[in-house]
């Protein structure tokens, strides 16, 4: 039974974040709510976490790490494989939405990496050569991947040029949970629609949460009344 349009685009989501090396700046964080400056958050930030391809992750306190990097590039190309495949079968009109939500979260996580490569020894004290490499490795498969859906696919301006700026910035920390799991508002309704003239496809959105409740509960289990 062919999959309905919106767990393709899920699927393809999942990949760009598994496996991923990262870490919580905690200036960013504490600009938008003195709350995160409390000691009982100090594990959630300047922290590095890796999140392996099978999903599960763990504080990386400079453990090894580049094993599961070097695989970014791969799973990253079973995306392009993917898209090329959908390409042959949706509707013009299906492919360009799903081509834009995808790239629009590429173009984010791109941004991201190439943020924390940069300012890596700003936030991760005595931070590894390994990890570090690791943050390298994932900035370099993000920059080619994205280079090759830029050329490959009709990409539209205001995608290409959401992250003009460098810098990461307050609305970059509050579109995080949207950008991770793909979803934003009204995108549930246009996939349905698009879906329709497909096939018969069954449409599951997660509607947007506060940022911080987000990725609190979803990548360190940390309960937020």
């Amino acid at each position: 039974m062919e999959k309905p349009l919106k767990d393709k685009h899920n699927e393809l989501i999942h990949r760009l974040y598994k496996p991923l090396i990262f870490y919580f700046p905690r200036k960013l964080w504490a600009d938008l709510d003195e709350m995160w400056k409390d000691k009982k958050f100090d594990t959630v930030f300047n922290t590095v976490v890796l999140v392996q391809t099978n999903g599960d992750n763990y504080i990386l306190d400079n453990g090894a790490s580049s094993f599961e990097l070097l695989g970014k590039a791969s799973v990253l190309s079973e995306n392009i494989y993917e898209l090329l495949d959908l390409k042959a079968k949706l509707s013009s009109e299906a492919f360009c939405f799903l081509c834009e939500r995808y790239s629009l979260s590429v173009a984010f996580y791109k941004h991201v990496s190439n943020w924390m490569l940069e300012h890596i020894e700003d936030y991760i004290l005595d931070c590894s050569e390994e990890t570090i490499n690791s943050f390298k490795i994932q900035k370099e498969a993000f920059d080619e991947h994205w280079d090759y859906i830029e050329k490959q696919f009709l990409i539209p301006d205001h995608v290409v040029n959401y992250f003009d700026n460098a810098q990461l910035n307050k609305q970059d920390v509050l579109k995080t949970p949207d950008f991770i799991t793909g979803d934003q508002l009204l995108t549930e309704t246009i996939f349905e629609k698009l879906s329709k003239p497909i096939r018969s496809k069954k449409k599951v959105l997660i509607t947007e949460e506060d940022a911080e409740k987000h990725l609190l509960k979803t990548i360190f289990n940390i309960p937020i009344e």
